[in-house]
C-alpha cells in the first residue's frame, strides 16, 4: 500500500504548454511549521502543489484526538479534489516544517479546464488510485497484525522519500528524508505512539532501522519486506 506517494504531481503528466500555461496562473505561499493551509469544511479557494517541505493531512475530533492522514512532500499537488465537487475540504492541511507552496486560485482552476479538459483526466486518475488506497488501508486494518502494518508503512516512506545514504551515511541503505516521528506513525495507523515505539525498539535491536541525524534510517529492506509479508 503506498500510503505515501511522491508521484502524486500530475501536473508533470500534462503536455509541456499546458504545464507551462498552469503554472503562469499559480503564486508562491510560504508557510512556517504549524500553520494552516486549509482547514476541514471549510470552501476550496484552490489546489497547491508543494515545492519545498512536508504538509500533514489530518483531522481532530471532538475530544481532541487526531487522525493523520497522510504526508505530502515535493511535488504533491494537493487540495484539488474538492474543485471537482461541493469544494468543502474534508481534512486540515498544516505545514509540517517551514514549506513553500504554489497555489492555484479556483477562478484560474475553472478556467485551465475548461480550456484543457485533459487536466479533469489526469485528476480523475488520481481520485481511482486515492479510492484504491484507501481501500487497501481498509483491508490492511482488518487482516495484518500492526507489526506487518508499521513495516508497510516505513516501505511507503522509503519509496517515496527514500535517498541512499551520503557523507557519514554513504554504508547505509536508505535515509527517508521527510520528517516522521513515532507519534506520527501512531497517528497514521490508529494505535498509541507506545505501540509503535515498542516495534521499532525491537527492530533496532535486530539492525534493521535506526535513527541518524534526526531521520530513519533502513539498514535491512529485506527484513522489512519479509516482516510485511508475513509478521
Amino acid at each position: 500500500m503506498a500510503m505515501f506517494n511522491r508521484g502524486g504531481n500530475w501536473i508533470d503528466q500534462l503536455p509541456v504548454p499546458v504545464q507551462a500555461d498552469i503554472r503562469n496562473h499559480m503564486v508562491a505561499v510560504q508557510l512556517s511549521g504549524g500553520e494552516t493551509l486549509y482547514q476541514r469544511s471549510a470552501n476550496a479557494s484552490g489546489l497547491y502543489q508543494v515545492v519545498e517541505g512536508y504538509v500533514e493531512l489530518k483531522a481532530t475530533g471532538v475530544s481532541g484526538n487526531e487522525m493523520l492522514v497522510t504526508i505530502y512532500g515535493p511535488g504533491n499537488v494537493i487540495g484539488e479534489l474538492p474543485l471537482m465537487g461541493d469544494g468543502e475540504r474534508a481534512f486540515d492541511a498544516v505545514a509540517l516544517g517551514d514549506v513553500r507552496i504554489m497555489a492555484l486560485q479556483r477562478e484560474s482552476f475553472d478556467k485551465l479546464v475548461k480550456q484543457y479538459p485533459q487536466i479533469y483526466h489526469r485528476i480523475v486518475e488520481k481520485l481511482y488510485r486515492v479510492i484504491v488506497v484507501l481501500l487497501n488501508r481498509i483491508e490492511e486494518h482488518a487482516l495484518f497484525s500492526l507489526r506487518q502494518r508499521l513495516a508497510k508503512l516505513i516501505l511507503s516512506a522509503v519509496e517515496a522519500y527514500g535517498v541512499r545514504g551520503v557523507g557519514d551515511l554513504q554504508s547505509l541503505q536508505q535515509v527517508i528524508e521527510m520528517p516522521l516521528s513515532q507519534e506520527n506513525m501512531g497517528k497514521l495507523l490508529g494505535v498509541t505512539r507506545h505501540s509503535v515505539q515498542r516495534e521499532i525498539k525491537k527492530w533496532k535491536a535486530a539492525g534493521i532501522i535506526d535513527k541518524v541525524n534526526a531521520r530513519w534510517v533502513v539498514f535491512d529492506m529485506q527484513a522489512l519486506r519479509v516482516i510485511a509479508e508475513n509478521g
